[in-house]
């Protein structure tokens, strides 16, 4: 698939019921959303594993937002967990992620918006071939064992870890894919100093998640 979406935009459109485009598995998706662009960072090598930690090298470049913004957040507490930088930015990052969606004319927007939230609205499908040409990737590598994009791989790693793998092919019964996310996922964190941060990146997810009141599993 290359419709330009990031993978945060991804994320976004997979968590959109396909009948009515009412947003699914918020708390979950944000923290998702929001782990793309620290995942950026480490794969990029400006971000490393130093210390037991994540400490950053190099600034993103300009045009990437979402980027700066967790980099902005390293700066400032540089001793801070993972998650924190996380939860700081994940607001930001939702918002992005649906006016990108909005501006490349993938969904549109219907309802009206409540405080400022966009989850109030509804993002009912303007391009339904984009959400084909996505899920017809995913199905690819998940059940013929396509070698995955390095974006796809991103993508599915984060579903993995936040607990969204039903959404990555929600016909499909999530048991038959977990196996081969979780191989996808363990791909991305090979051994060496690369790798821990990675997995630090990601572990950030889980630990974010968890600290959600109410929400299990």
């Amino acid at each position: 698939m290359d419709a330009g979406l990031t993978v945060g935009e991804r994320i976004v459109l997979l968590g959109l019921d396909e009948a009515d485009g009412t947003p699914r598995e918020q708390l979950r998706v944000g923290c998702a959303v929001a782990a793309a662009p620290l995942l950026d960072l480490v794969r990029s090598g400006r971000v490393v594993a130093r210390d037991g930690g994540l400490a950053l090298t190099e600034e993103p470049p300009g045009d990437e937002p979402l980027a700066a913004a967790v980099a902005a957040q390293m700066r400032r507490a540089p001793e801070a967990k993972p998650q924190a930088w996380l939860l700081a930015v994940r607001d930001e990052a939702v918002t992005a992620a649906y006016e990108g969606l909005l501006a490349k004319g993938v969904v549109r927007q219907e309802g009206r918006k409540r405080l400022g939230v966009f989850g109030s609205h509804r993002y009912p499908p303007a391009d339904p071939s984009v959400l084909s040409a996505l899920r017809a990737e995913l199905s690819a590598v998940l059940l013929a064992n396509a070698e995955p994009a390095p974006e796809t791989a991103e993508l599915l790693t984060l579903l993995h870890r936040a607990g969204l793998d039903a959404l990555a092919l929600p016909d499909t019964d999530p048991a038959r894919v977990a196996p081969r996310m979780a191989e996808v996922s363990a791909a991305l964190e090979p051994d060496g100093t690369v790798g821990d941060a990675v997995s630090a990146a990601l572990a950030a997810v889980t630990v974010l998640l968890a600290s959600i009141p109410g929400l299990t599993g």
